[in-house]
């Protein structure tokens, strides 16, 4: 699609404006969407997104006193700010705190809840379906749709009553086997 103002340049800058109800779109290439002022491509980084956000969380709590440093790898808050990246494993335990909020407005939870595969137990299942039911809970009480929240909330206390159940009716862990004797042995004592 080439730009509406100057027709020589492909449009990248996509301008979408609703007056009076009608909708009304502007296509148009970086320099002219300059000249009229308006914002060209946003060029940012995963890393800046991921600093904005955990720099934002940090004002609205008031922030750390000081800034909080890993005791293994020495980086610090305002450093991984910046780059958006740990320095090593420590620093997710270092950082937790200030990462939690961050990883839970991201995901919706601060647990992984991705696919299960089929050999698993039922209690694992039934574990995920649990966590999933939490979430939907969440977002439908955010939404006010306050039946909803109630159904579901009694889904999740029958899941947490099979959950129960599912944990007491394991069976108990098989015994320890036998050493199978090596070649050459006999079972008796002493030898004829």
């Amino acid at each position: 699609m080439k730009c509406e103002n100057c027709g020589k340049r492909d449009a990248t800058v996509h301008l979408t404006e609703i007056k009076k109800g009608a909708k009304q779109e502007i296509h148009l290439c970086e320099p002219c969407a300059s000249e009229k002022g308006l914002p060209g491509k946003a060029h940012f980084s995963i890393s800046d997104l991921l600093a904005g956000i955990t720099s934002a969380s940090q004002s609205k709590k008031g922030g750390r006193e000081k800034d909080v440093q890993c005791p293994t790898c020495e980086l610090t808050l305002s450093q991984f700010q910046s780059s958006g990246r740990f320095g090593c494993p420590d620093c997710y335990t270092t950082f937790k705190d200030d990462i939690l909020p961050l990883v839970e407005k991201i995901h919706d939870s601060s647990q992984h809840v991705g696919k299960v595969p089929n050999r698993v137990s039922a209690e694992v299942t039934l574990q995920k379906d649990l966590r999933n039911l939490q979430v939907e809970l969440k977002r439908t009480v955010k939404r006010e749709d306050y039946e909803k929240a109630a159904q579901i909330r009694d889904q999740i206390r029958i899941l947490e009553e099979k959950l129960k159940g599912a944990v007491a009716a394991e069976p108990p862990a098989p015994p320890a086997k036998a050493k199978p004797k090596k070649s050459g042995e006999s079972g008796k004592k002493g030898g004829a």
